[in-house]
């Protein structure tokens, strides 16, 4: 972005929807932690370009904008890794609720 401004802000609209959602209870913290970290970062990349161009380089990039992609793609890798972590505990734990309903319902079905 040409206009570091439009970014702060737009990192500032991330930051407070993100502690709207945690205060309604709709986002867990853990993926709201890794959504303020986002923010934080993406506005400082937008802030201090000359930053973001010396670790590109430094980490082998041509261009920074390759090395933002990749961190991009890192950030949404790691996010699938935790749905998915959780969505296996969660079918777990729906596996082991029904096991044990169905026992409750056959020891009720014998009374």
């Amino acid at each position: 972005m040409n206009n570091p401004i439009i970014a702060i802000v737009m990192a500032a609209v991330i930051i407070a929807l993100v502690l709207l959602s945690i205060r309604r209870g709709i986002l867990k913290e853990k993926y709201a932690i890794l959504w303020l970290l986002v923010a934080l970062f993406s506005s400082a990349a937008v802030i201090f370009p000359q930053i973001v161009s010396s670790v590109a380089n430094t980490l082998g990039f041509r261009l920074p904008s390759n090395f933002l992609f990749s961190i991009a793609l890192l950030i949404a890798l790691f996010l699938t890794f935790l749905l998915s972590t959780d969505i296996s505990k969660k079918q777990r734990q729906i596996e082991n609720l029904a096991t044990e309903l169905a026992i409750i319902k056959n020891k009720l079905n014998n009374k």
